[in-house]
């Protein structure tokens, strides 16, 4: 493990008590790394590694370095080269002698600088694996798991379905931090994180599988929640997705105290609505709506494996319903998924209506 291996310390910004920054020491002359990058995140360690074939902590050290140093986001980036390496074994990529193989650490260091560098296969793939994937047809498309063009993070919407619709109706694409898991409501009933949830809403102890009305609601007040933490320039490492040292009321107090405003909760998740419907009429006026909404092909896949996940899938049935739940919830045309002129004179945005195809 990371612990007992190359993790030195934790690091932090300033004045912070978490210290989620891994500082990590790899003896190695082939991989060394600068302690200003940090070590490997979750994310990191799921798409440069298990995603790739790899299991090397000390080349995924470097390669989690190398990203930070040319400032490319590991996300999409390891899921790039994840999909490179399928397209490939497929038959549906020259890499160009890059050697794009599952397992092959060095590969993944040898893609991250060619993709830095624009050099070769690198420059395709510098585009993400979206638009890497339509220059090479429908078959390569169908291997890419994105959002509105934004690779997919490590948590699983078949398992965690309220994050998966969040993911399609998200205007930036798929994010796992712009609403809560649906893994809070299976909390200890009594415990700090269910009595914070509570705060928003009361939605019963449900099934990490469930998209339920109730669930569809969760999803939504959680990402009102969000955004407004969003918009107040909070870190959701302090705040989210364990919500041990604040929740929602508390958020209101600090807002009181540093603005002097007499806000309350339902303001503040107005404020965040509004950031929400702000985005979702950017979109709309350059004509992405209800068509983008939608989650990739391979979600609604039977899961292989042997584990407790196989097997499972979502169904198309399921998420529509659920997507236009939330149309309902959020304000939204349900035959586009654009704001609608109503909701954005309610949120104070009557200026933005007029923006509006």
């Amino acid at each position: 493990t990371m612990v007992k291996t190359i993790l030195k310390e934790r690091d932090t910004c300033y004045a912070c008590v978490v210290k989620c920054k891994r500082v990590v020491e790899v003896h190695d002359p082939d991989l060394e790394v600068d302690p200003v990058y940090g070590g490997p995140e979750y994310e990191t360690l799921t798409f440069f590694g298990s995603m790739c074939g790899v299991g090397d902590l000390k080349l995924l050290a470097r390669a989690s370095a190398d990203a930070n140093m040319y400032g490319m986001d590991t996300i999409s980036c390891g899921a790039t080269i994840a999909w490179a390496m399928e397209a490939k074994a497929k038959g549906l990529l020259d890499d160009g002698g890059l050697g794009l193989t599952w397992g092959d650490g060095r590969a993944v260091l040898r893609a991250i600088e060619a993709i830095a560098r624009r050099q070769g296969v690198g420059d395709l793939l510098a585009e993400g694996s979206l638009r890497a994937a339509k220059t090479l047809g429908a078959a390569a498309v169908d291997l890419t798991v994105t959002v509105k063009g934004q690779e997919l993070p490590a948590h699983m919407p078949q398992h965690k379905r309220s994050l998966g619709l969040i993911y399609a109706v998200n205007a930036f694409g798929a994010d796992h931090q712009s609403s809560e898991h649906d893994s809070m409501l299976r909390a200890k009933p009594g415990s700090l994180q269910r009595r914070r949830i509570a705060e928003l809403g009361e939605f019963g102890d449900l099934d990490l599988r469930d998209l339920s009305d109730a669930k569809v609601r969760f999803a939504y007040r959680t990402q009102c929640f969000y955004s407004a933490l969003d918009s107040l320039g909070l870190c959701q490492f302090v705040w989210g997705p364990s919500w041990q040292l604040y929740g929602p009321s508390d958020t209101v107090e600090l807002v009181r105290y540093g603005t002097g405003w007499d806000a309350t909760l339902e303001e503040l998740l107005q404020a965040g609505e509004r950031r929400i419907h702000l985005l979702r009429a950017f979109n709309a006026r350059e004509g992405i709506g209800k068509a983008e909404d939608v989650l990739p092909k391979k979600l609604f896949q039977p899961l292989g494996g042997k584990g407790p996940t196989a097997g499972v899938a979502l169904t198309t049935e399921e998420f529509e319903r659920a997507r236009e739940t939330y149309y309902q919830l959020a304000g939204c045309d349900p035959a586009t998924g654009y704001p609608t002129r109503a909701k954005l004179a309610d949120l104070g945005l009557d200026w933005v209506a007029e923006k509006l195809p």
